[in-house]
Formats: C-alpha cells, structure tokens, sequence
C-alpha cells in the first residue's frame, strides 16, 4: 500500500501576508523602541540643562554684588554673556542676562514719586540651549540678587525701548542691541523685550547722543537709531538716544513683518518679457530732509519675466524703467505699490518696445482711488489729437436697497440706502447673516480678476474679529443654478477677511461674478456695516486704467481724459523724457 503524507504546507500568498505581517509588525516595535529612547534622551538633556542652569545662578549668587552683571554689558561684571559649556559629552550654549529692577515699593525712576536710585536689585536669568540637539526646547531659570545695604545714588539715568509693529502694537521677545558709542570702555547690552514690546534698562551712565539702540526679531525688519553725521545724514529722524542723570529717556522703534514682492513683465500676448532693468525704490526715509531712503535700489528681471525680490520692508514702492530695450506700457497695480507687513505682492509690468518718447497715462476715480476703465484719453500738440481708451477696471456696488441680491432676512439693505448691516429685532442685532449679490457681467471670459476691496476697513471692536467676510463665486453661465462660493485659498473653507486681498486664480477665465458677505457680531448693541464693495480685474492683457502713448514729441501737449458721470479732466503737460508717467484724477458728477 502506498504512503501519503497527509502533512499540509503553506502556499506563497499566505507566506507573503505573512510576512507583510512581521514587517508590519517589527516596524512598530522599532519605531516604539526609537521614541522611547529619544525620549529618555530628551529627559537626559533636560536634567544636564537644569543642573547646568543651577550651576550658573550659583555663580551669580557668590559674587559680590556689585560684580553680578554682564562683562561689557550692564550692569557691568564678571558674567560672560554668552559661552559654551559640554555636559556628558553634549555641548551647551550658555546665555546670560542681568538686568537692573525698579522696584514700585519705593518709587519708580520718573514715576511719583521719582525714585533717584532706581536699581533696588537684580534679576538673573540663564537660558541654556543645544545647538545640536534635535527636539530639544531650551530652558530658562532665573533669581534675584538683592544688595546687602541700602541702595546709593549711583548719578545714572534709565531709558525704556518700546519696540512696536506697523499698527502700534508692541512686539514681544524682539532683540535689542544697546551701544553706549561715546564711552572710552565697551558697553553693548543685549536684551529682549517683554510681553507689552518694552525693555527697560536701569542704571545706564548718562550721555548726550551717546546710545545707538537697534531692534530686531527674526521674520521681522530691524531699525535703529542714527548719529547726526552718520552715513551723510545730516537730521536723523531716529537719533542716538540721550540718557541724564536721574531721569528717564524713552524710546520708540518700529519694526514689522517682512513682506515679499513678485516682479513680472509680460508681452501684449501675455508672453514672459526680458531681461528688464528698473529701479525700486520705497516712501520711508532716515532723515528729515528727505534725502536718504529706507530702500532704493536698482533690478533686472531675467529672461523669464519673473524676479522674487524677498525679505521686504513694509512700504510704499515705486518703479521706472532703467532698460534701453523696453518700455513700460502699463502696470497692475499702478506705479505705486503699497507692499503691507507680512503680505506676497504682485507686480506685474506690460513691456513694449521704445518708440520715440513715450507717456504712461493712468486714470482713477476721484472718490476712492480705484482705476477706471472706459476713459477716452486725448493729447494734443497742434495737430490732430491722438485718442486712446482704458480697457480695464472695476466691478463696484454702493447701494443695495434696489435689490438684486438675496439674503437670508438678517440682513437690513435699505434703512439707510447705501449701507448693508444686521437686522434688528426688538432693539438687538441679531447676530449673524449674508447677502449674495447680483450676477456681474464682466462681457468676456478672458479674464483675470484681481483685488477684493471693500468700505468701511474698521469695525467697532465690539463687533468681534472678522465681523465681514467675502467669499467669491465665478461662472460663464449666467443662468447655472450652482455657484460655488470660495475663499482666497480656492476653497469653501476660507474667507476674505481683509480688504486688498488678492483674489484666488480659480476665478480667472470666468465672465459672470457673484459675491456673497457675511456679517456677524459678537454685541448685540452693535453691528458690522458695508458701505462699498469692488473688484478690480483685467481683460486679457491690456493693463485696466492705463493707456500708453508711444512716439511723442518733445514739448507741450494738451491731455484731456471723459468719462461719462465724471467731469471731464484737463492739463498742459510737458514731455521731455524718454519715459514718464502721468496720473490723471477724474471725479464723479
């Protein structure tokens, strides 16, 4: 009788699940075992730090009063600012701040009353850090060292920096660097500011102009104060700061988040344009007279019309063609650019080929500002007048009482006329509501839609944040039944919350428009309000608002600028460079 191995084996998809299985599995044992021993590195450091940071408020604590403090720095002492010690072979980067306290109890230094001797005791603080340490969060321990006798008039002054942002407010944890520049010995101190954006400095020797303060925070612009004299500048509207004896000097300095701009020129077709050279240059000045700028500096976008220039003071910059080959036809935004902290701006600058002198003519609306589109531009010179006309503009709505829109019945869209806010009920607000606009009819689909502007830009605070919000909807059938509104990412999900906001490129090649605003308030005694809404947009590639006019001749030519609803725009202008630029204001009837 034959034998049969009655024994079953594994066929190669189980073998293969599992194996996949083990994998599976093993990897999460490593990765369990990797973050348990990352952790207990991380808890190895801590404790190193922590014993280390001991070890130098002991130091601190065992010196003479008068030697706690910082070598160079003030208070002047024994203690290094900044040095590297190595614990259990890992290298620690040690700082060290000393600061001089005015304790309120017995007066305050400019205060009521005046404390005359304003340095009652010393705060130390060490923060230690792990340039090589991956995860690792630097710790900070602090003490107060107190002198044993009374406290003596030391002759010195005191000076509070104030550090704030574009809007007043204060900037925290921003670094101040104070130089007494006078002094025959080193005196640098180097401190940041606290919650409210102010560092005090108590016990600094007197000193006309003798203290050069900067300020800077990583992600935000610096500034700093002047000598008279330094670098040309003969009015310094920071100069150096001045302490006396037994006062106070207070000092101010703004800094802001760094903004970026994108330069990008084009041909009539929209093709990439270049190279091209211009000069940028912005508003802000260092001195009184005006004569020495923040910014001004000379670029040349490549061959592919693009050029980031990043890390940008917040300003207001202007721009002229500095190329021989090329000519500036027009622009969006006009030649003014006002770049907000924090913000990604973009330029972009139609090119053209020189032909003889040439003149860039940009019309707006006298009442907001905006560009305008459809103004028939004349310039004479004797013979036949040449007439261009602006292509682009703005889409702009004012009053809602007539209807067109819809709402969801919270919102009050004729009391008064020109004015959307919350409905009341029995003398409250209620506290929350939209409205969708009517259907824009932009009459092309080759567009390109811009800027999202409205009026007013401030709401009662009470109001609460964001109390008006837009979300904007594109079609190129006027009658579809979905319009999807979006925010400025290109989803659902976001809003515009400020006014010149660019709007997402979603929207582009879309002839038909509808916005839709939210109001809402956090007080019922108060409500949101919407006075204007408009959007700035282009057709194709002809820049909106602008007309260039190309092949002039030198001397005096008439412009004139008509609109209908607008009174008509007259002047004399003289043309004598290669390239100019002229603005023409027209203001409605």
């Amino acid at each position: 009788m034959p034998f049969k191995n009655k024994q079953k084996g594994l066929t190669l998809v189980e073998v293969l699940v599992a194996a996949a299985l083990f994998a599976l599995l093993s990897s999460g044992i490593y990765q369990a075992f990797v973050s348990l021993s990352g952790l207990a590195q991380l808890s190895k450091l801590k404790v190193a730090a922590m014993a280390l940071a001991g070890e130098q408020l002991e130091i601190a604590r065992n010196l003479p009063y008068n030697e706690v403090g910082i070598v160079d720095g003030l208070p002047s002492g024994k203690l290094p600012y900044q040095k590297t010690e190595t614990r259990g072979g890992v290298l620690f980067l040690v700082t060290t701040t000393v600061r001089n306290i005015d304790d309120p109890f017995d007066g305050t230094i400019g205060g009521n009353p005046n404390d005359l001797s304003p340095a009652d005791y010393k705060l130390v603080a060490v923060a230690i850090e792990c340039p090589s340490c991956l995860h690792y969060e630097p710790i900070t321990l602090t003490t107060r060292v107190a002198p044993k006798n009374l406290e003596i008039g030391t002759g010195n002054g005191a000076m509070f920096v104030q550090v704030i942002d574009a809007n007043g407010q204060p900037v925290s944890d921003a670094d101040v660097t104070v130089t007494n520049i006078i002094s025959t010995t080193t005196l640098v101190i180097q401190d940041t500011t606290n919650n409210d954006g102010l560092l005090q400095l108590i016990d600094l020797p007197p000193g006309d102009f003798a203290y050069q303060v900067m300020a800077s925070k990583d992600g935000f612009s610096s500034a700093r104060t002047y000598a008279s004299g330094e670098g040309g500048i003969v009015t310094p509207i920071s100069p150096n700061a001045t302490v006396l004896a037994g006062q106070l000097t207070q000092l101010s300095l703004v800094i802001d988040r760094l903004s970026n701009l994108q330069l990008k020129t084009i041909d009539q077709f929209c093709q990439p344009t270049g190279p091209f050279s211009l000069r940028l240059w912005g508003t802000a000045v260092l001195d009184a007279e005006g004569n020495f700028l923040v910014y001004d500096e000379d670029h040349t976008i490549p061959a592919g019309g693009s050029l980031n220039l990043n890390n940008l003071n917040w300003d207001t910059y202007n721009f002229t063609p500095e190329d021989v080959g090329f000519v500036i036809a027009g622009s969006f935004p006009l030649q003014s650019v006002l770049l907000a902290p924090g913000a990604t701006m973009e330029v972009r600058m139609l090119l053209t080929a020189p032909a003889g002198r040439g003149m860039l003519v940009a019309a707006k609306d006298g009442s907001t500002g905006l560009p305008l589109s459809e103004v028939a531009v004349t310039l004479s010179q004797g013979g036949d007048p040449t007439t261009l006309t602006t292509s682009q503009g703005f889409l702009r709505e004012t009053d809602w009482s007539a209807g067109g829109g819809t709402t969801d019945g919270n919102i009050e869209i004729a009391d008064p006329a020109g004015e959307l806010k919350l409905k009341k009920i029995l003398d409250q607000y209620v506290d929350s509501g939209y409205l969708i606009s009517q259907v824009f009819d932009i009459g092309t689909a080759t567009t390109t839609f811009y800027n999202l502007t409205w009026q007013p830009l401030d709401q009662a605070s009470s109001t609460g944040e964001n109390s008006v919000r837009f979300q904007l909807a594109t079609s190129n059938d006027e009658a579809t039944s979905t319009w999807n509104f979006l925010g400025p990412d290109g989803t659902g999900d976001s809003f515009y919350t400020t006014s010149q906001t660019d709007i997402h490129s979603t929207h582009d090649n879309q002839r038909y428009l509808r916005y839709k605003v939210y109001l809402a308030t956090a007080d019922p005694d108060f409500t949101p309000n919407l006075a204007e809404v408009a959007v700035t947009y282009g057709s194709e590639c002809l820049p909106f608002g602008q007309v260039f006019f190309a092949n002039l001749n030198s001397g005096e030519y008439q412009v004139t600028a008509q609109k209908d609803g607008y009174q008509d725009y007259y002047s004399l202008e003289e043309v004598s460079a290669d390239w100019q630029i002229l603005e023409v204001v027209l203001n409605p009837l």
